[in-house]
């Protein structure tokens, strides 16, 4: 059965049966052969090495075979957006998202510790554990990197055409700018993500689908320009708008300080009990009344962006896919070819080779 899709490809439940006969998520992607540096072996590695930390999904095996690559992790149950959209807009309690924020925070801590960025935090990202719904983990490491030490170096999306790094409705300002990406970015959009979940929403709704990518990311830009952390988590304890006002100041090379960060939230989860029982009434994923955002209406913020011309000789990069050899029945849906990724967005050779001798390596998969 197809548990979910991606840029990456595609997602399914199976068994493993050459030993245990546990049932897994197997991650499938389209990459030939000829593809020395591939996005499920970079993820698949990423994974080994962050193993040992209670939100880091178990990996099990990788493989790469004919015309597909395969990933082979832990099954795990709804993502936080699969949770919010059961809620109809509405947010989260404050008491569920200090627990979800904890264990974000614990995650990020662990990651970064092993010298790793994720660049794509988002609540599609964080999926519950099968057997408590209240237990989350961080997922998808496909867009993950290394940690750099020197300075950042910078493109201007606007001016070359390119894509930021990470998904644009999360994307930290620093990823608008063309920056790269570290630590400090991980936490911004994690902050994002904690609005989202308390207020159901946040004010730089989904792009129009016939938009261009440019714009969207400009006005994008413009708009968490526009807001500061305190208009993001007014009506709110002031420890969730600290967070993004944390992420943000933080320089390239700077690491969050995790521990004080956590004993904050564990404060205010505290001061939560002792305060009105009527905020820990329900269950755990219980939605909250709708708090929209009075100090600047969103939909009468004007944003008005001056691009570079259209120019149909000037694209996005693209690299040549080449022929596609594969010749199987559903040959359409699988016409999205990864490409090799770039040397310094891997892990070394020394890293890369130890990691490979502790995965398993999947030999056949079978419908």
């Amino acid at each position: 059965a197809q548990l979910g899709y991606g840029g990456y490809g595609q997602v399914f439940k199976a068994t493993e049966i050459s030993n245990t006969n546990i049932v897994i998520a197997l991650k499938k992607s389209r990459t030939p052969r000829k593809i020395k540096r591939t996005v499920l072996q970079h993820e698949s590695r990423v994974l080994q090495l962050l193993q040992g930390h209670v939100a880091i999904p178990a990996v099990y095996a990788y493989g790469h075979l004919d015309h597909f690559e395969y990933m082979a992790i832990e099954l795990l149950g709804p993502s936080l957006k699969d949770k919010l959209n059961l809620l109809d807009g509405a947010g989260l309690k404050v008491k569920t998202v200090i627990r979800i924020v904890d264990q974000a925070l614990s995650a990020l801590e662990h990651v970064h510790s092993k010298g790793i960025v994720h660049c794509d935090i988002k609540p599609h990202n964080f999926l519950c554990a099968l057997d408590d719904d209240s237990i989350i983990k961080l997922v998808d490491f496909g867009l993950s990197k290394p940690l750099l030490h020197g300075p950042p170096n910078q493109y201007n999306p606007s001016q070359e055409r390119r894509h930021i790094t990470g998904s644009v409705y999360w994307a930290s300002l620093n990823s608008h700018k063309g920056l790269d990406l570290a630590p400090r970015d991980d936490l911004e959009s994690l902050a994002y993500v904690v609005l989202h979940l308390l207020r159901g929403t946040l004010p730089w709704k989904p792009r129009p689908r016939g938009e261009s990518q440019l714009r969207s990311q400009e006005i994008v830009r413009i708009m968490k320009s526009t807001y500061t952390s305190e208009c993001l988590a007014e009506g709110f304890p002031h420890e969730f708008g600290e967070l993004l006002t944390h992420g943000r100041s933080l320089e390239f090379t700077q690491f969050t300080n995790y521990a004080k960060l956590r004993r904050e939230f564990a404060e205010l989860d505290a001061k939560e009990k002792s305060g009105s029982s009527a905020t820990l009434e329900g269950p755990f994923w219980a939605a909250c009344a709708r708090t929209p955002i009075s100090a600047i209406s969103a939909a009468a913020l004007e944003v008005d962006i001056d691009l570079p011309p259209e120019d149909v000789k000037v694209q996005f990069h693209v690299n040549d896919q080449g022929e596609n050899s594969y010749i199987g029945w559903d040959v359409d849906q699988w016409d999205n070819r990864q490409q090799e990724r770039d040397k310094n967005l891997t892990l070394t050779e020394e890293q890369a080779e130890e990691l490979d001798g502790c995965l398993v390596s999947i030999e056949e998969v079978t419908d």
